[in-house]
């Protein structure tokens, strides 16, 4: 008996060890491979721009990270950051980024899941799920109208809604503002309206308390983005303050006291890149994720479809300024845009779609190369009248060049 046992015992003791050696096997394998897939690539040119920008003072710091067919090709830090406490932190990976407008393609990922769930419709009036939302052409104001900056209320201007008292005012705000034009006959970019807007739909008709809750229910925490947040990050976060405020104070304030639209769905997300560049990735691979769908095909197909496309065409047909741009569902896609401030480059195809944050962020993704690209400086380009847009169009273009190159 104690021989059988004995013999099952170390039956066992080899089968580990073999499997264990396989897996070891494994791991060494994917990693030549992975680090023979790496030497396809060439990024030497986009570093040096980036560095030479860094070394006339035009940013003090930055980070740039590349996704190729949802692995990470390439990821650098440069140069320092504002705490807190202090203005010349080193960039790493840790840091977490106030992300500003790149904040309205998080959001709308999040209510593409929700109008998947049922919880909202497209085309039905914001009155449904906001009823204090009436009046002169707010009664055929849509979600579908305050997701592609047609809403007609750009210039509503609204403070900080970190609070539940603050986001409940700014509703308010929104519904007694008077809507400026027919909503749909034209756009034109609604800074924090209309994303507020369809998230405090979503949220009413989630049950849920606050925005931050439906995020992290149905994306941050399905994606395992935990660093994604619409909240005042923990204490031992670090966070980038952009841009950087003139003095620090003593004690030193929260980090979302420096921010400009601190809680706001169109403006207030504050992550890490690579939590950002996982959001990208599952717009790129039509609600995939890591092997599991979170999202229907043929939601994602209807986000970052241009919705005034038919419009647009006419316009350029009569060889007419189109009175609107090529939006998606949250989404800026890049048709023919030329020299865009958003940052989508020249070499970038038509179909490339993404957004930028102030003139410190961009974020930009290529389905027909089937890659994306997170790019922020951690303070706004100096000197004053620097544009962003030069340097996120080269960036890009330099990107989308290394990718081309790689034959991947």
């Amino acid at each position: 008996m104690f021989k059988i046992s004995l013999i099952c015992h170390l039956a066992m003791i080899v089968a580990f060890l073999a499997t264990a050696s396989s897996a070891a096997l494994a791991s060494t394998a994917a990693s030549a491979n992975r680090k023979k897939l790496m030497n396809n690539y060439d990024f030497t040119k986009v570093v040096a721009y980036i560095e030479s920008e860094l070394a006339k003072g035009t940013f003090p710091g930055a980070s740039l990270i590349v996704d190729h067919h949802g692995m990470v090709v390439f990821q650098q830090n440069w140069g320092t950051y504002c705490s807190p406490t202090r203005r010349d932190t080193p960039v790493d990976n840790n840091v977490s980024h106030m992300l500003y407008s790149v904040s309205k393609g998080i959001s709308a990922t999040v209510i593409v899941i929700a109008h998947q769930q049922g919880l909202i419709d497209y085309d039905a009036p914001l009155y449904t799920y906001i009823p204090e939302y009436r009046g002169k052409w707010k009664d055929t104001c849509t979600i579908r109208h305050l997701l592609t900056h047609s809403a007609g209320i750009p210039n509503c201007a609204l403070k900080a809604v970190d609070t539940p008292d603050a986001w409940e005012n700014a509703v308010a705000v929104c519904c007694t503002y008077a809507v400026e034009w027919e909503p749909g006959s034209r756009t034109a970019y609604h800074a924090t309206t209309g994303m507020l807007l369809v998230s405090e739909a979503v949220r009413r008709a989630s049950g849920l308390p606050t925005w931050e809750a439906v995020c992290r229910k149905l994306l941050f925490d399905p994606l395992d983005a935990k660093s994604l947040t619409f909240i005042v990050p923990e204490q031992d976060v670090q966070v980038a303050l952009t841009p950087q405020p003139a003095a620090l104070s003593n004690p030193p304030k929260n980090p979302c006291d420096y921010c400009l639209l601190p809680g706001h769905p169109g403006g207030g997300c504050v992550g890490k890149v690579e939590d950002v560049l996982k959001v990208l990735r599952l717009n790129l691979n039509d609600g995939m994720y890591n092997g599991k769908r979170l999202i229907d095909e043929e939601e994602m197909q209807e986000m970052h479809r241009i919705q005034y496309e038919k419009q647009i065409a006419e316009a350029e047909a009569k060889g007419a300024a189109p009175t609107h741009e090529p939006w998606g569902l949250g989404w800026l896609v890049k048709h023919n845009l030329k020299n865009h401030w958003f940052g989508f480059g020249d070499l970038a195809s038509p179909k490339a779609f993404g957004h930028a944050g102030i003139s410190t962020v961009i974020t930009v993704a290529e389905p027909e190369r089937d890659f994306a690209l997170v790019f922020l400086t951690t303070d706004v380009p100096k000197p004053p009248g620097t544009d962003p847009g030069i340097i996120r169009n080269k960036v890009t273009d330099m990107v989308t060049e290394a990718i081309i190159k790689s034959n991947r």
